[in-house]
């Protein structure tokens, strides 16, 4: 049965199928409440019947829901409807590595360790959150359309338990070409297995191909156990000797010679990026080495002979035959100490609290401790200033290996929101509106409204336009319903007035007041706006009010008359010098004889315009001129 085109939970519409497994099937949908696109995984129809697919099904979600990092595939809802169980998660627009593998003749080094080191970095994530992947392979890991890098499927995920024992037989996990040597036993399973699978992943970046392959799974996963891998002859110029010795010890059958951690192997990858061969990676010592036992030390039929007489003088040179190999046996367990504190004990530290510290404050502290800060997300948040650090991980308190990283969510500061206008909205839409800018509706009153319709918003606590908080609560007023009948305000602007007329009888309602004014946009005789607006419900045979187009402005040039009085200047010339009030522009000035007595000034421009008048640099007069009229001077 084809779910495409279906509506799941209300809100996510499949679109097209984009992948699927033995377990589930994958979609592209549209979530219509959030508007975006996102991954649904729904389990096989087939399948639902069966409890252990629907459990495992169902830790997938719970497991990769408690993981926040930027390279795993973020969980956004989890839910049943009928018979579908679905898992929505975050869409990659890009493809898998498996596909990217398959389309590249060839990755550069630094570009498969930048690969190796974002797939480790998620690793490590679901490690400190006590979660083994235990199927880790390039179909599971996508790259988008920016290189970033994602893992996903967590569907055989389980907590770090004794549960990780795994029964040999059906209950062996994951794909065979990756197997660990333990999965393929059927054996104990942990965060070291995971490395063991990144260790296929890295070799099928570097040489185009899996170290084992084989004509069955058991075929397979008995190379895995017992078949060391081969590199192939092409490639020995092509891979840097410490990115092969990486890859050599992620690969190693017994879990002691393996990296014990994935930080030792991600240390190793970033080092390989500034030393591609250097010789910097360490073998560790297998648990499995022979005890070798020293023979017997012999003595002289000379030395014999001569202290054949004397005990005291034999045992003296017994006891000096004995010194070098004391030292050697000291020299020995001094340097096994060394070797076993090097490789198998770690230092610890108490995770200190950095928590609504900045990130340079919380950075000096942490440094001093070999701790690294490693930034996986910016956020808003209302209660810690921006450039602190919200949540770490580990907590406070925790212990962690030196050196070790902690995870950080650096604040953004609190996020503003224009509020909305919902006035004359349905209330469903009003809601929705307003919580998805990141609102949160506090109450909503239902009463009586002669204006607008039941269900209708007709009052909101925060006027449209002001600048509040995320998060931030508003209240509703919701028509209960009105006293009268009703009718929609239909938009009239845009059309001749006689139109506009005949639309009110139309629609219910009466002419009302007619007003003009000049308009350079519209033409004569057009609407340019109304009121009630358009869109909001009143009653019926209300007025409406129009304001009509009477045409562009006119504007008549028009005569400045400056009387000069003889008596009232010292000199023979004065300068006359005309200004407008709102922008003290000066539209006239010149010097003229006082014998001219009258000087008239032509003035040309729009609007009605005030100007001050200053003869012989003093104010005379201040005269309004208003161009629109035709009359006057």
């Amino acid at each position: 049965m084809s779910l495409l085109g279906r509506l799941i939970g209300g809100r996510y519409e499949l679109l097209k199928k984009i992948g699927g497994g033995g377990m589930a099937i994958v979609y592209k949908a549209r979530c219509h409440l959030l508007n975006r696109d996102v991954a649904v995984k729904i389990l096989r129809l087939e399948l639902v019947e069966d409890e252990e697919f629907v459990a495992r099904f169902r830790r997938e979600s719970q497991s990769a829901a408690s993981l926040s990092h930027p390279n795993i595939v973020e969980i956004y809802d989890v839910g049943e409807e009928e018979d579908i169980h679905y898992i929505v998660m975050e869409y990659v627009s890009g493809g898998t590595l498996k596909d990217y593998i398959k389309s590249s003749n060839y990755l550069h080094y630094e570009q498969i360790i930048k690969i190796a080191i974002d797939i480790s970095s998620a690793i490590e994530h679901a490690h400190k959150n006590k979660i083994v992947h235990r199927d880790i392979k390039p179909q599971n890991i996508l790259m988008g359309q920016d290189g970033n890098i994602k893992v996903a499927d967590f569907g055989i995920a389980r907590a770090v338990t004794s549960a990780t024992v795994t029964a040999v037989g059906s209950d062996v996990m994951g794909s065979v070409h990756y197997f660990s040597p333990e999965q393929a036993r059927g054996g104990y399973v942990d965060e070291k297995s995971d490395i063991y699978s990144l260790g296929v992943v890295m070799y099928e970046m570097c040489t185009g191909e899996v170290p084992f392959n084989g004509d069955s799974a058991i075929s397979i996963a008995l190379k895995h156990i017992q078949n060391d891998i081969i590199w192939p002859e092409k490639m020995d110029n092509e891979i840097p000797s410490a990115l092969k010795a990486i890859v050599n010890k992620a690969l190693e059958k017994e879990l002691c010679l393996r990296y014990q951690s994935i930080n030792e192997l991600i240390a190793d990858l970033k080092r390989a990026i500034s030393e591609p061969e250097g010789d910097f990676v360490t073998r560790n010592l297998s648990s499995d080495m022979p005890t070798q036992a020293i023979g017997p030390i012999g003595e002289t039929d000379e030395i014999g002979r001569t202290h054949k007489g004397s005990g005291k003088s034999k045992r003296a040179i017994n006891l000096l035959r004995f010194i070098p190999f004391i030292f050697l046996i000291a020299f020995l367990t001094f340097l096994g100490i060394k070797i076993y504190r090097a490789n198998f004990v770690t230092k610890e530290e108490i995770v200190p609290d950095i928590r609504d510290v900045s990130y340079d404050e919380a950075s000096e502290l942490t440094n001093d401790m070999d701790i690294e800060l490693n930034i996986i997300a910016r956020k808003n948040n209302r209660d810690i200033e921006e450039g602190n650090i919200i949540s770490q991980d580990p907590k406070p308190g925790d212990p962690i290996e030196i050196p070790g990283t902690i995870d950080v969510v650096i604040s953004l500061g609190p996020k503003t929101i224009v509020v909305p206008d919902v006035m004359g909205k349905p209330e469903k839409e009003a809601i929705k509106e307003l919580e998805n800018k990141g609102l949160e509706v506090a109450s909503i009153e239902y009463k009586n409204d002669d204006e607008y319709p039941k269900g209708v918003v007709i009052r909101q606590s925060i006027q449209h336009g002001v600048e509040v908080l995320d998060s931030t609560t508003i209240e509703l007023a919701v028509s209960d319903g009105p006293t009268f009948n009703t009718v929609k305000v239909s938009g009239y602007t845009g059309m001749l007035l006689e139109l506009a007329i005949q639309s009110f009888e139309r629609d219910g309602l009466q002419k009302g007041e007619i007003y003009k004014e000049y308009s350079e946009d519209v033409p004569q005789g057009v609407v340019i706006r109304q009121r009630p607006v358009e869109g909001v419900y009143v009653e019926k045979d209300r007025k409406v009010d129009l304001w009509i187009s009477d045409g562009k402005e006119p504007n008549y040039p028009k005569k400045l008359e400056i009387t000069l009085w003889a008596d009232e200047y010292d000199s023979e010339k004065v300068p006359i010098r005309v200004e407008r009030v709102d922008d003290g522009s000066i539209v006239y000035e010149k010097e003229h004889l006082v014998e001219e007595q009258v000087i008239v000034i032509p003035m040309e421009q729009e609007g009605v315009v005030d100007y001050n008048i200053y003869v012989d640099n003093r104010l005379k007069r201040r005269v309004t001129i208003d161009y629109t009229k035709k009359e006057g001077g």
